[in-house]
C-alpha cells in the first residue's frame, strides 16, 4: 500500500471540531479504499461496509433511525461496546439511498462517529438523487491517480523528493528527476498499475493490469445509461477520445458521427460524471472572478495519462524517445502537464482550463490558464525554448500580469521579457518533472 498525499486531508478532517461526514470522490482504481484503510490505524475501532454486498446493505434498510441503525452495524459486526474512537467507512454507496440519506442523521444524531463514504459513480448517483439530501450535512473530498511525487515515494526515491523541497531545484540531480518523469508518464498514476510496473518493470504485465482496469470502466460507464442507444453513445465517445485531444472539439458530428449533437454531449456529461475525463470550456477573460465560457467549444483531459498511453496504443513510442514532446505528436506532454495542474486545485471551486482570444483579426490560444491570486496564470507547454510564445505574448500585452509560466523539457530559469507595447514581465521557465510545484515555483519567482 503506497502512502498518498489525501492521508494529510483526511487527518485534517479527522481533528476538526466542525468535522462532518466526509463523501470521498473520484474514479474506480485510483486508490479511495486502499486510503481509507491505511488511514483507519489511527483509530481504535475500524467499522467496514461494503454496500455491493447484499447483507451489508440490508442493514440500512432495516430502520431509519442512526442510534438504532448504528447499533446494529456494531451487533452485525459483532463489535461489543463502543470504541473511544471509532471510524465507520461506507464503500459504495451509491448501492443504498437510505445509506446515502444516513449520512445527515450521522451528522446530527452521531457526531462523534467519524463516517467516511465513497462509491463507483457517486457522481451519476448524487445528480439523480434529491440535491438536498445531505446538503450542508457531508464534507466532500478529492482524490485523484497518483501524482509525479506520491510516484517518486513508491519508487523508493525518497531522496529525490526531499530535494524537491529545495527551490529551484539543485541542477545536479536533474537527470535522474527527468528519467524518474518519463517512467511516470509511460505508466501512469493508476496505484496498481505503479504496483505491478515497481515491482516487475514488465510493461506487458503493466498493459495487462491496464486492460484489466479499461475493461472494468467499459463496463462502468454504461449502467447508467437510459437506452441502448445511449450506452453505444458512451461508448463511441470514450474510444475516440484518445485521438481528440490536445485541441477544441465540437460535439456536432465528433469523430464523425451521425449522433444529434445533444446526445454526444450528454455522452460527455456521463464520463465526466464517472471522473473518467475532465471537460475544459475556455476563459475569453484573464481576471478571476469568471467562469469559462461554455459557448466556446472544449477541449477534454482523461483521467490518467498511463490510461491514455494503453487505450491510444503509444506506449512502444516511449521506448527510444529523446523528450515526450515526441510522444503521440505531443499530446502526452501536454497531457500530462494539465492533469498535473488539475491535481494542484485543491479547492473544488476552481476549474483548470485555458485561454482564447476570440477576436477574427487576432485569435490566439494559451494551453493552459491556472487560477492565482485573483488571476488566471497563463501556463504554455513547449519542446524547448525555441517554441513560439505568439499567443503568451498577447495574453501579457492585454492583461498586464508580471509572471507567466512556460513548461518545457529545458533548464530552470526566470527571464524578462519585454513586451511591444513597452511593458514586461516574468518568464518562469520550469522544467517538466517540476509541474507538480507550479505554484510553489510562481511563488518563488515573485519574491
Amino acid at each position: 500500500m503506497f502512502y498518498r498525499k489525501v492521508m494529510k486531508d483526511l487527518e485534517k478532517w479527522s481533528e476538526s471540531p466542525y468535522r462532518k461526514p466526509l463523501l470521498l470522490r473520484g474514479a474506480r482504481q485510483v486508490g479511495k479504499t486502499t486510503a481509507v484503510r491505511m488511514f483507519s490505524k489511527s483509530y481504535d475501532c475500524f467499522i467496514e461496509l461494503n454496500l455491493e454486498l447484499s447483507n451489508d446493505r440490508e442493514i440500512f434498510e432495516t430502520t431509519d433511525d442512526v442510534e438504532k441503525l448504528f447499533e446494529l452495524i456494531l451487533l452485525t459486526k459483532g463489535i461489543e461496546g463502543e470504541a473511544k474512537k471509532t471510524l465507520l467507512f461506507i464503500d459504495e454507496i451509491q448501492n443504498s439511498t437510505p445509506a446515502f440519506k444516513s449520512l445527515r442523521y450521522f451528522y446530527e444524531k452521531l457526531p462523534h462517529i467519524h463516517v467516511i463514504a465513497a462509491g463507483s459513480l457517486l457522481e451519476i448517483y448524487m445528480v439523480k438523487q434529491s440535491p438536498g439530501m445531505a446538503v450542508g450535512r457531508v464534507e466532500n473530498m478529492w482524490m485523484h491517480p497518483m501524482d509525479f511525487e506520491e510516484y517518486l515515494l513508491a519508487a523508493g526515491q525518497d531522496k529525490l523528493l526531499e530535494y524537491m523541497d529545495t527551490i529551484p531545484y539543485p541542477e545536479h540531480v536533474y537527470a535522474l528527476l527527468r528519467e524518474n518523469f518519463m517512467d511516470y508518464a509511460l505508466i501512469g498514476g493508476m496505484p496498481e498499475a505503479v504496483k505491478v510496473y515497481l515491482e516487475t518493470k514488465n510493461i506487458q504485465s503493466v498493459r495487462k493490469t491496464l486492460e484489466t482496469i479499461v475493461l472494468g470502466y467499459n463496463d462502468d460507464i454504461v449502467k447508467y445509461a437510459h437506452t441502448s442507444q445511449q450506452a453505444e453513445n458512451i461508448r463511441f465517445v470514450w474510444q475516440n477520445i484518445p485521438y481528440n485531444l490536445g485541441r477544441q472539439i465540437s460535439f456536432n458530428k465528433f469523430a464523425g458521427t451521425n449522433s444529434h449533437t445533444r446526445t454526444i454531449k450528454a455522452a460527455f456529461d456521463i464520463l465526466e460524471l464517472s471522473s473518467l475525463i475532465k471537460v475544459l470550456y475556455p476563459y475569453t477573460v484573464h481576471e478571476l472572478p469568471a467562469i469559462p465560457n461554455r459557448r466556446k467549444s472544449p477541449k477534454f483531459l482523461i483521467l490518467d495519462t498511463g490510461l491514455l498511453n494503453y487505450i491510444a496504443d503509444t506506449q512502444s513510442e516511449y521506448y527510444g524517445a529523446k523528450d515526450l514532446n515526441s510522444i503521440f505528436k505531443g499530446v502526452a506532454m501536454e497531457h500530462i502537464v494539465g492533469q498535473s495542474l488539475l491535481m494542484q486545485l485543491k479547492n473544488m471551486g476552481q476549474k483548470l482550463s485555458f485561454w482564447i482570444r476570440d477576436v477574427r483579426s487576432a485569435q490566439a490560444e494559451l494551453d493552459y490558464v491556472l487560477p492565482y491570486d485573483k488571476r488566471l496564470i497563463p501556463v504554455e507547454v513547449k519542446a524547448g525554448a525555441r517554441g513560439s510564445l505568439k499567443s503568451l505574448l498577447s495574453y501579457m500585452e492585454i492583461s498586464g500580469f508580471e509572471i507567466a509560466v512556460r513548461i518545457y523539457d529545458g533548464d530552470f530559469s526566470i527571464d524578462e521579457i519585454s513586451l511591444p507595447n513597452g511593458g514586461s514581465f516574468k518568464l518562469l521557465n520550469l522544467p517538466l518533472p517540476l509541474c507538480t510545484r507550479v505554484y510553489e515555483y510562481i511563488e518563488y519567482a515573485l519574491v
